[in-house]
């Protein structure tokens, strides 16, 4: 019974995180390990239970001023699952230990780009400096590629490309992000079923909350003030980078 309250809840904070800040699995993966389910189960779950808020977002932002179909070079969306399944597909020879510490050490820069980008409501014109075309689709792809094998702060270093590269304003920024997800993480959910890592016990109820969350945090994205946005962002990741750090230190 407890578990048919939390699991929603869960998922209902997973959601938000999820679209508004880029954040879901961050914030559920750790959380289901602490309830004591194993890592790779964890991560199949919270995965196939955060397509609910990708799905239910990217629905939310359809025709509103945060839909980023016009907004992106069509070649983005099949480079995007593209880069996800070769990630998924790469054998790195890096540890994680060292990839975590990596990511870390980007949030640092992160931090100070993100304090001096507006997170105004105003999209940049072309003629404001932004890079060519070809290299916003680049990153992208980039970033799908390192999403398919390693992935943590996929989100938030999302967000911040398309704000840097694409002009978008925060809000549409996150908008995109969304969709951008469901493409990938959809391809390596399908992965994670034909496996059979992913346990529907906690996936469904999981799912359910996410749904709800991604509408709620598709409407937070566009309601919110940019400033408080700006905070959370920066807030997120520096919690995300202050994890990747203590994991480090713990792993063998």
């Amino acid at each position: 019974m407890l578990s048919t309250l939390i699991l929603p809840a869960l998922g209902l904070f997973m959601g938000v995180a999820a679209v508004t800040i880029g954040g879901g699995a961050t914030a559920g993966v750790p959380l289901l390990l602490l309830m004591g389910h194993a890592g790779a189960q964890s991560i199949a779950t919270v995965k196939f239970a955060l397509l609910g808020s990708f799905l239910t977002g990217s629905l939310a932002n359809r025709g509103s001023s945060t839909e980023p179909a016009g907004q992106l070079p069509w070649i983005t969306w099949p480079l995007a699952v593209a880069g996800s399944v070769l990630g998924s597909l790469l054998v790195v020879g890096v540890a994680d230990r060292v990839l975590k510490i990596a990511v870390a050490l980007l949030m640092v820069a992160i931090l100070w780009i993100t304090h001096r980008t507006d997170f105004s409501r105003h999209q940049r014109s072309a003629q404001s400096g932004l890079p060519p075309a070809w290299v916003g689709v680049a990153v992208i792809f980039g970033l799908c590629v390192y999403s398919g094998f390693f992935g943590a702060g996929f989100g938030t270093f999302l967000i911040l490309a398309l704000m840097r590269c694409r002009g978008m304003a925060f809000r549409e920024s996150a908008g995109a992000m969304t969709r951008i997800n469901l493409l990938t993480v959809g391809a390596s959910v399908l992965t994670f079923i034909s496996s059979g890592a992913v346990d529907f016990r906690l996936g469904i109820p999981l799912f359910i909350g996410c749904a709800v969350g991604g509408l709620l945090g598709a409407w937070v994205a566009r309601a919110a003030d940019p400033k408080r946005m700006k905070t959370a962002f920066q807030a997120f990741t520096l919690v995300l980078g202050a994890k990747l750090l203590w994991e480090a230190s713990v792993s063998s």
